[in-house]
């Protein structure tokens, strides 16, 4: 997402005896604000710790205040699939409040098989495609959903590799155990946002006694189920939604901007909308996924407000739902701790029925849908199927939960919260994907969380 220069120096890391055995860290100076980065090598497959590496890249910032340092603070964004090295290297004072890098060195990791860690997940052909319906009615365009995801599958192995069965949630967290070596640290301090709730509860499990404190917020629930996947979403984006339709009546002008989106996606339904830059037009799909993205932010609500009207106007332009990013390395993790059990195209048939009845004006475009169809007749093995994220032996573990969340709803995270011994949990009624981002005092009980642990 974010790219800039890397310039290489010479800077010495002091290690214990066991870091600089295990990783031998060597920093370079990277970005124009003070960060370093630097690489670690780690197996490629877990089972086999002395078989094959690859490597993980890593960001950090130093304490702004060395004298009074608490020690590092891992930060995950989210994804799967969301690389940190760049928020880190380029965005630390945006991202991070002046408290937090004041006490803590912040390192960002990109998870294996991501960002600029070696080798990466790459792939030949787009994960969501908005040419494969991925609410298939008919038997022929549930095999043509499946030939198109087991293409994809084919396609991303045949260029990744063998790392490609082992991006995984479980080898990513062990990956970051050997961060936490090579930088010579006892323990860490932990913040995941969105699908980083899942990476930090796995190392939370796998390392307790390795946890300093951990901030959850926007928590994944890994018990739930492909099916709960999408329901739970769909039925709280059509409540965000609600809230926008009102929000818009009253800052935008439009009466019933529901209706006007209901009509727009049943008329791209028949015919892609057009769009300047885009011949092919836009469908329906593509309007709801990146509705869906809108959604999650208050802040994004007057583009989408903008975005409806310019597509149902008398000369409509969709251009604005028709931008996508490369959805590579989200689709393979996702399909190894996400897997979809849909077996044939009555289950998908009948879970389509099912998401619509519950979303009758966002029609299920969500997250959790993408996963569960992009998924379906995935050919590669899941490493890390639906299961409980058990963590005992923790102190400190603060799971946040918004009521109006769209992306991680309310109830995963009752349900994660439940799978840590001791956790506390902090509610916040607002709308939008996870407090850190969306609301200012939330996110200042966090970072005074993370601060005040002992």
């Amino acid at each position: 997402m974010w790219k800039t220069l890397v310039v290489t120096t010479a800077l010495t890391l002091t290690l214990t005896p066991a870091a600089q055995a295990g990783t031998g860290l060597s920093w370079r100076a990277c970005g124009d604000r003070g960060a370093e980065c630097a690489d670690v090598s780690v197996p490629l497959d877990w089972s086999k710790p002395g078989g094959d590496r690859v490597t993980v890249a890593i960001s950090r910032i130093k304490a702004t205040d060395p004298a009074r340092r608490l020690g590092v603070l891992f930060f995950n964004p989210g994804g799967p699939g969301g690389p940190a090295v760049p928020i880190v290297r380029d965005l630390a004072e945006e991202v991070f409040p002046a408290r937090l890098r004041e006490r803590f060195d912040i390192i960002g990791i990109d998870p294996r098989g991501v960002g600029d860690s070696r080798p990466a997940i790459t792939c030949d052909r787009d994960a969501q495609d908005p040419a494969v319906d991925q609410f298939p009615t008919t038997q022929a365009g549930y095999q043509a959903l499946v030939a198109h995801n087991r293409a994809v599958a084919d396609g991303c192995r045949r260029l990744t590799g063998p790392l490609i069965d082992h991006v995984d949630t479980i080898s990513a967290a062990r990956d970051l155990d050997v961060v936490r070596a090579g930088l010579g640290e006892r323990k860490i301090s932990w913040l995941g946002v969105s699908y980083g709730t899942l990476l930090g509860a796995t190392y939370a499990g796998l390392f307790p006694n390795r946890v300093r404190a951990a901030v959850l917020d926007g928590a994944v629930d890994h018990t739930i189920g492909s099916r709960r996947l999408a329901v739970d979403e769909a039925r709280t984006v059509e409540q965000v939604f609600a809230k926008f339709a009102k929000w818009c009546r009253e800052n935008c002008g439009r009466d019933d901007v529901a209706a006007d989106y209901r009509a727009l996606l049943a008329r791209a339904a028949e015919h892609p909308v057009p769009a300047t830059g885009h011949p092919e037009g836009v469908n329906a799909q593509r309007i709801g996924y990146v509705t869906y993205s809108l959604l999650s932010s208050p802040k994004a609500w007057p583009v989408l407000a903008e975005a409806i009207a310019a597509a149902t106007a008398p000369t409509p332009d969709a251009q604005a739902f028709a931008e996508t990013g490369d959805a590579s390395a989200y689709r393979v993790i996702a399909c190894h701790d996400f897997p979809s059990d849909v077996r044939d195209h009555a289950g998908l048939r009948d879970r389509v029925q099912e998401i619509r009845r519950i979303a009758p004006t966002t029609r299920g475009h969500v997250e959790g849908w993408d996963v569960q169809a992009g998924c379906t007749g995935w050919p590669i093995r899941s490493a890390n199927p639906w299961a409980a994220t058990p963590v005992r032996g923790v102190r400190n573990v603060l799971v946040v939960s918004g009521a109006f969340d769209p992306a991680t709803p309310h109830v995963w995270g009752i349900g994660l919260a439940c799978q840590i011994e001791g956790a506390r949990m902090l509610h916040w009624s607002g709308v939008g994907h996870t407090a850190y981002f969306n609301d200012d005092q939330t996110r200042d009980r966090e970072v005074e969380y993370l601060l005040d642990a002992v």
